[in-house]
């Protein structure tokens, strides 16, 4: 579940249980649990202007580093103006998920979703780019290459301010190539996944690198336990001040 999930769920939640309490508030008792309980989910959702400049600023400010960091084909420097989109997560619900919000430019979505952290890098409109692959590079088997496609994303990794060694130590490597026909077909398209997983096979990888060797192009990039990501936390210093007013944009 993607924490803009996890959020919609918490507040969704709430919600039943404000209307719960509404729909029997006769009494004194009901009165005052449906008062509180709409002042819990507007302080759990409130964000005051102030706070949601600063936080945002902050963001744009790691995806220009990691983007530099990376050489990711980005207009740097990376503005508030042109981004596509932006999520701040409200403050309180930081506290609770760890997530502090993304951005979405028109090559890539940075995500801070994990101890505060810069954590996922996806590239924008990624289901066109595998169609436009899928027709145009298709090669035969005897040129898959995982032990390039593993050095490409330690590389990243590393670059990322990731814990590369104390990944390889904890997890098992797993590197895939894309076989549309399956591992026995003729042909494969150079798109690569690695995985960092622990135990066994199917339990879902603590972190991963997808990328397109041809040109060594970044395509996605997640560490899922904030232990392996070296980078500074986000935090926004006027947080007792976030409370005054609405997240309204």
């Amino acid at each position: 579940m993607s924490t803009r999930e996890e959020y919609l769920s918490l507040v969704f939640a709430m919600t039943l249980t404000v209307a719960g309490w509404g729909q029997d508030a006769t009494d004194s008792k009901s009165t005052h649990q449906f008062g509180a309980s709409v002042k819990a989910l507007h302080d759990l959702t409130s964000m005051s202007p102030a706070y949601r400049d600063g936080a945002l600023g902050l963001l744009v400010a790691e995806a220009n580093r990691l983007a530099e960091a990376l050489k990711l084909p980005e207009n740097l420097p990376i503005c508030e103006t042109n981004l596509l989109s932006s999520y701040i997560t409200p403050p309180q619900l930081v506290q609770r998920l760890g997530s502090f919000g993304n951005i979405t430019t028109s090559n890539y979505e940075y995500y801070c979703s994990v101890g505060k952290k810069f954590s996922f890098l996806t590239r924008t409109g990624l289901e066109r780019e595998y169609a436009k692959l899928r027709k145009e590079y298709r090669l035969p088997m005897s040129q898959m290459n995982t032990n390039a496609a593993y050095q490409l994303a330690v590389t990243w990794l590393s670059e990322a301010s990731m814990d590369v060694e104390s990944l390889n130590r904890d997890c098992i490597v797993e590197v895939l190539a894309y076989t549309p026909e399956g591992d026995k077909g003729n042909y494969f398209v150079p798109v690569y996944w690695v995985y960092w997983t622990k135990g066994t096979k199917g339990r879902g990888s603590v972190a991963s690198v997808e990328l397109f060797a041809p040109k060594k192009v970044l395509l996605q990039l997640r560490v899922e336990e904030a232990k392996y990501i070296l980078r500074q936390p986000l935090q926004v210093t006027n947080f007792n001040q976030s409370l005054s007013g609405p997240n309204k944009r």
